[in-house]
């Protein structure tokens, strides 16, 4: 039987015996002579045999296997979540698939039908389409969406899970950037500028919203000539930082949508002579490694993927269950200090 792989009806075959006394020989579940366990034992011994995991999964009328779904790779955030999220469900005996949509919303649809095909017992879905602003004009992907959550459950990390009727788990950074912009005010910073982030993204969109806020409560002043729209990530920050610097009179902080942003601005800023943050302060959002490794180190606000990874995990094992409720859960991150914004400094910067 060599050169193909072996399967339990050749054990049964050359042991005499059917299929099923060598599925209770193997598992241990149910009556099989002595004389026969001892055969199909060698037998399994000597091919290596292995029984099919996804075989007996499904046999079971499950797969033991959750889709995880991102729509790219190429920041940190996801891989990020996904660790810790692999972590809990490997604990319970789960092994998660991982579906990589490359930012593409044809593709992210192709995923989804792809984990219907697998049989997963669960799907989380984070960002892409997910993400836009305008969700409701992806007609097929949010058909999609609907299709596997009416077959298996889904979790989707966004705050507008509630509206595909599926719990979900966000950041929730209200508080934090209010406690960011009460820092800078304090720090003596007066004028600030926004860089990254596109109109048609929801969480970058809300994420601005909140900063506008939150620096008009503690009096920083926000020009439009100081916000630079921009992709997400180093490259795009650096191209903004350039468009910034070429007024007349710049901001004394700049607030970026992610760390990403933050770090090739601040990279231009060096390169133009500027001292960080003695000419420039910056600040990012998400709180990868970029940030900590680059210098000078990135103040931000870092975000808690160890609780999101746990909470994501119970998310699926408590519909999984049964037991869990569709609830929308907010997990809150936290403000990062570091030497990008001078650390502690609470006067007003000289001459300005």
């Amino acid at each position: 039987m060599s050169g193909r792989k072996i399967t339990i009806y050749d054990i049964a075959k050359e042991a005499g015996v059917s299929a099923s006394q060598v599925s209770r020989a193997i598992s241990g579940n149910g009556y099989v002579s002595e004389e026969n366990k001892e055969i199909i034992m060698g037998l399994v011994e000597k091919y290596n045999y292995r029984p099919s995991a996804v075989a007996r999964n499904l046999k079971k009328g499950r797969s033991s296997s959750i889709g995880f779904l991102i729509p790219h790779v190429y920041q940190e955030y996801f891989p990020y979540l996904y660790q810790k999220f692999e972590h809990e469900m490997t604990a319970k005996g789960y092994i998660t698939i991982v579906c990589n949509g490359r930012s593409w919303c044809d593709n992210e649809i192709r995923n989804l039908q792809l984990l219907e095909d697998l049989r997963v017992d669960a799907a989380v879905i984070m960002g892409g389409t997910l993400d836009q602003i305008n969700w409701e004009a992806y007609t097929d992907y949010i058909q999609a969406v609907k299709n596997l959550n009416s077959k298996i459950p889904c979790v989707l990390g966004t705050e507008r899970a509630a509206e595909l009727d599926c719990p979900g788990v966000y950041v929730d950074a209200c508080d934090c950037v209010d406690e960011m912009m009460a820092y800078l005010a304090g720090a003596g910073y007066r004028k600030m500028g926004i860089m990254g982030g596109v109109g048609s993204v929801y969480p970058s969109v809300r994420l601005k919203a909140l900063f506008r806020e939150a620096a008009e409560r503690h009096g920083l002043e926000i020009r439009p000539q100081w916000v630079v729209n921009s992709s997400y990530n180093s490259m795009d920050g650096a191209e903004a930082m350039k468009q910034l610097l070429q007024q007349k009179e710049l901001p004394e902080v700049v607030c970026c949508v992610n760390d990403e942003v933050a770090v090739g601005a601040m990279g231009v800023a060096l390169d133009a002579g500027m001292k960080i943050p003695g000419d420039m302060a910056f600040t990012g959002y998400g709180g990868v490694w970029l940030g900590r490794e680059f210098r000078p180190q990135l103040t931000t606000i870092q975000f808690d993927f160890e609780t999101m990874g746990r909470i994501l995990a119970e998310t699926v094992l408590g519909v999984l269950n049964g037991s869990g409720e569709k609830r929308v859960i907010p997990v809150a991150p936290w403000l990062e200090i570091r030497e990008s914004t001078g650390g502690e400094r609470k006067q007003p910067i000289a001459g300005r």
